[in-house]
């Protein structure tokens, strides 16, 4: 294996949500690029087995952990199991994310306000809580969180994950304010309108395909374009880069209405 740009060999990333869509391609970038890969699932998910296996098979080195990220004590159990695993932890991409079907704040119900928040928010808040005292005594580490368009503007989910999205850039900017001196670097990324197996069913309809041939891009992007500046955040290549929230929407912002 290998990646002709970026060498993470001899560091450790865990990613969250890391066994489908953009978390698989940033988890198979990253293993291609030589880092063991701590790939982070909920319990059962079918599809966690079989990237784990995808990337053993290439001569990747990962492990696969089951983990609610809505769990604090899961959340514990998992960096723990990664730092006893591979010794450190240097890289940290938050991709796990619970979405609510654009449903406006009228038709949220409480119960999928909370898990929305629990997932999206308390869930990424859990996880630095455990693992920046890790980063901060081994003199610092990357934390990359894929946020969305949706973080930026409104339309591209509904009130609960709107409003998430926007909560989680806050937060990649407070931690850079906090702990940027002591070797924290944290950057967001904002996906636009991205092909994934949970996505395609709204991707492939009529209305979706005429918004997004407006765009300056003209259709949807994939996972690996995600992937690719994931991998650039997280490398030394990008080590002016603090607290930014970067757009990679194929031009979605300023598409042009016909």
């Amino acid at each position: 294996m290998g990646n002709i740009r970026y060498d993470f060999r001899g560091k450790t990333v865990v990613v969250t949500g890391g066994v489908s869509g953009i978390g698989r391609a940033v988890s198979k970038g990253f293993a291609r690029a030589g880092a063991h890969v701590v790939l982070c699932c909920l319990p059962g998910e079918a599809l966690g087995p079989i990237t784990h296996r995808e990337i053993l098979d290439e001569g990747g080195s990962a492990i696969l952990v089951e983990v609610d990220i809505s769990d604090e004590s899961q959340v514990a159990a998992a960096i723990q199991t990664a730092i006893d695993t591979f010794g450190r932890v240097d890289i940290f991409v938050s991709n796990a994310a619970a979405f609510d079907q654009y449903r406006p704040l009228l038709e949220t119900s409480p119960e999928q306000w909370r898990r929305v928040v629990d997932v999206n928010l308390n869930g990424n808040y859990y996880i630095c809580r455990h693992i920046l005292p890790h980063m901060l005594e081994n003199g610092g580490g990357v934390l990359v969180f894929i946020s969305s368009i949706a973080g930026v503007i409104a339309g591209h989910g509904g009130a609960a994950y709107t409003t998430t999205k926007h909560g989680l850039n806050g937060l990649v900017k407070q931690i850079t304010f906090d702990y940027g001196r002591q070797g924290i670097r944290a950057n967001a990324v904002c996906p636009g309108a991205t092909y994934t197996p949970l996505s395609a069913a709204g991707l492939e309809t009529e209305k979706a395909r005429k918004k997004l041939s407006w765009t300056p891009y003209g259709t949807y992007g994939q996972p690996e374009f995600i992937a690719n500046e994931v991998l650039y955040l997280a490398s030394e290549e990008s080590e002016f880069i603090h607290g930014t929230v970067r757009m990679v929407d194929g031009g979605n912002q300023i598409r042009k209405w016909e």
